[in-house]
């Protein structure tokens, strides 16, 4: 590092806004007014006010968010309640004075007001107190949501009723419970009591990422599944705290678990386990009578134990191998005129849309749904972007918008080599922030079917509770804020108020929260003969944010390869970060496209010469993504160089269509006349990368501009997944040594 890096600090500093509360989802109006509200010992409530289940929820919040009594008191209660008529649904008030007044309109309105309540309180010497102020507040949107994914690893009634009770404090109303899938089944089906003896249950585990190769398992039983009972204790409770419960059954895909129970229901009536990988399988529900009666049956028993509205049955990522070559399916298409298998799913929806539709329900779907045409009383949940949602509205069905790009908990939410193992992708706090359930200039006749919106934690690589906990928080609080608000606050006013005074809540209650927005961003530029980058860092105190900026300078390598690593210092403790540079020969150095990269993936293309090889599993920002099958990019080093070697590196990721090419040619350009230097059919294999994802191609002299192709497939194989289509080609660093 000897003359390489040189350092650079400035300071911003600017105060939140004067009338900013403590409360998230910001409220619609908040003002301050001098003074505060003590209350020393207890907080004393009229009870006969509202009702004894409100009154009870009371008593609890009080104890869980701040050890506080709440006793009653007929004559002279310091909190009163006062129900409102002919006001905006859910709408309520909290008026600061003399006395604390909640207004509300609905049973739900008044829990709002008393979380929102919670949160003003702050501790001091002599006990809390409140500021006076005046706050009304409603929500933006119908369907707030989170959906938690216990198939892929099962949590018990005791984390669930702690999920809902996170998740109402932030005036979530919908819990979207994934209780089926083909890693395991866990709701008790007294019909078919299989289901759980077998589907519930598997043998093995796939160890580390689904994309690690070699794959190795964990060969030990792992499962568990919700009685009834359980199920009805777990929606009571939900209830109280003005939470919905929506199941989902999946169907016709992802029923691996259900037919491990019962093969007689699957096309070929073949027994196999409960499935231990994760992925799409080809075994799915055959459409013939007996498997739609079967799910009809399931149907009855689960849907008494849920009162809300929607039942969701899947209907995603349903491959239709098994349904091509099933003598039962083609019947099936050609008693009821039906031209492809897509349409066969929607005459399968179809049946169980009117099936539940007679129990005075309503079916919600993802939106693979629509394939085939939508059925007729269905709602889609939108997970594929926004066009299927979309789609669904202007067909008037009403829509739960959920896209993975603002919406899968599951993705990483820091940028970090030190980030806990997730699926895959980035999804940071801030764009969660952003999020808006109605695309811009969506007229009111298409929006007006838009219900709200929902965030996805699939739990492939989230085993415990405390890391669901870390996938979900603050980003849940992000997502609320999307949600409720009808005007939102800045994203820094936001930050702001949630470091300091809901990280402070959420340690309280030992929520294992993540800490990631808060560290470093970081930004590589080209400076003069290599890069600098550039971390913005942030320090919150007695309401002002402080924002830091740093840079670090480092000069390319003029002959050997070697390592740089450093240090980037955090305001907030625990959560400072290291960066490993590969200093090469062509740090820094200008990369011309001759072909372009898709807009969805090109954040930058220094990118490809930072020094920094994409972590695995892949995150959308670390790499450079291409939808087409030949690529030409150049490489000027701005001088004559002499080149040993250069390191290509790609990503195969089959469940998501990227795959690494068929081949690699190098071109030097020297001095005008270009000529090829190296060609590579098969990467040399890199003990350290086994899936031969880096190629190593050799042979070189000297060169200034190397123009690299590559050619990969014309179409994903059959058997894998998005088969036919043409594969993704990601890449990332270019090392020249």
């Amino acid at each position: 590092m000897k003359n390489c890096l040189s350092f650079l600090l400035c300071c911003l500093m600017y105060t939140s806004h004067a009338q900013v509360s403590s409360i998230l989802p910001s409220p619609v109006t908040y003002v301050q007014r001098e003074g505060s509200f003590q209350i020393n010992q207890a907080l004393t409530v009229n009870p006969s006010e509202i009702n004894p289940s409100l009154f009870a929820q009371l008593k609890e919040l009080g104890t869980i968010y701040h050890q506080l009594r709440i006793e009653p008191n007929v004559q002279n209660a310091m909190l009163q309640f006062k129900k409102l008529e002919n006001v905006k649904q859910d709408s309520y008030s909290i008026n600061v004075a003399e006395r604390i007044t909640i207004s509300y309109s609905s049973d739900a309105s008044c829990y709002y007001a008393m979380t929102s309540l919670m949160q003003l309180m702050k501790r001091n010497e002599n006990g809390l107190s409140l500021p006076m102020c005046f706050v009304k507040d409603y929500p933006n949107f119908q369907w707030r949501g989170l959906h938690l994914d216990v198939s892929r690893h099962f949590f018990t009634v005791e984390e669930i009723k702690r999920f809902i009770d996170l998740m109402s404090y932030y005036k979530f109303n919908t819990f979207h419970w994934h209780l089926t899938d083909d890693q395991g089944w866990r709701i008790e089906i007294k019909k078919y009591p299989k289901l759980t003896e077998i589907g519930a249950w598997r043998d093995s585990t796939v160890d580390n990422h689904y994309t690690t190769v070699p794959r190795t398992y964990t060969k030990a039983r792992y499962g568990g599944f919700y009685t009834q009972e359980q199920i009805k204790d777990v929606v009571a409770y939900a209830e109280a705290k003005y939470v919905t419960i929506v199941p989902e059954i999946e169907m016709p895909g992802h029923a691996r678990a259900a037919l491990a129970a019962y093969p007689e229901y699957s096309c070929t009536g073949k027994a196999q386990g409960v499935e231990g990988l994760w992925g799409i399988f080809d075994d799915i529900f055959c459409s013939k009578p007996a498997s739609i009666q079967f799910l009809k049956d399931i149907l009855d028993e689960v849907i008494p134990l849920f009162p809300g509205q929607y039942i969701h049955i899947g209907g995603d990522e349903a491959p239709k191998t098994r349904w091509h070559s099933c003598p039962k399916c083609q019947d099936i298409m050609k008693e009821n005129h039906l031209k492809d298998e897509h349409e066969l799913q929607s005459y399968f929806i179809r049946q169980m849309d009117a099936y539940v539709t007679a129990k005075g329900k309503k079916i919600i779907g993802w939106d693979e749904i629509l394939e085939g045409g939508l059925s007729p009383n269905a709602a889609v949940m939108s997970w594929r972007g926004f066009d299927g949602g979309l789609e669904a509205a202007k067909q008037g069905h009403y829509v739960v918008m959920t896209p993975g790009s603002h919406c899968y908990f599951d993705h990483y939410q820091g940028k970090g080599k030190d980030e806990p193992l997730a699926i895959g992708g980035y999804t940071s706090l801030e764009k969660v922030f952003t999020f808006n359930p109605i695309p811009p200039d969506l007229g009111p006749e298409v929006s007006s079917y838009i219900l709200g919106g929902q965030a996805n934690i699939w739990t492939e690589y989230i085993p415990t509770f405390s890391k669901v906990e870390y996938m979900a928080y603050p980003r849940a609080i992000a997502l609320s804020e999307a949600l409720w608000c009808t005007n939102k606050p800045t994203y820094d006013v936001f930050l702001s108020v949630l470091v300091q005074d809901h990280f402070p809540q959420l340690e309280r209650w030992k929520v294992n929260y993540s800490k990631s927005a808060l560290k470093a961003s970081l930004q590589t530029f080209r400076k003069g003969n290599g890069i600098e980058i550039q971390s913005t860092g942030m320090n919150f105190k007695e309401g002002e944010m402080t924002v830091t900026t740093s840079s670090i300078s480092l000069m390319r390598a003029r002959k050997k390869t070697n390592q740089v690593s450093f240090t980037i210092p955090s305001n907030y403790p625990g959560i400072g970060q290291t960066v490993n540079i590969t200093n090469h020969l062509g740090l820094g150095a200008k990369v011309n496209y001759i072909t372009q990269p898709s807009p969805k993936y090109n954040a930058s293309d220094i990118v490809l010469v930072d020094g920094q090889f994409g972590a695995r599993p892949w995150k959308g920002h670390e790499w450079i993504g291409f939808d087409t099958n030949v690529i030409v990019l150049e490489i000027d080093l701005g001088k004559i160089t002499k080149i040993r070697e250069v390191k290509v590196s790609f990503l195969q990721d089959e469940n998501s269509w990227i795959h690494t090419p068929n081949q690699v040619e190098i071109e030097s350009i020297l001095p005008v006349r270009p000529y090829l230097v190296g060609r590579s059919k098969a990467p040399s294999l890199d003990t350290k990368n086994p899936n031969s994802e880096i190629w190593n191609i050799r042979g070189f002299g000297t060169s200034q501009i190397l123009r690299i192709t590559i050619k990969g497939a014309d179409k994903i194989p059959q058997g894998q997944p998005g088969e036919g289509n043409m594969p993704w080609i990601f890449i990332d660093e270019i090392q020249i040594n």
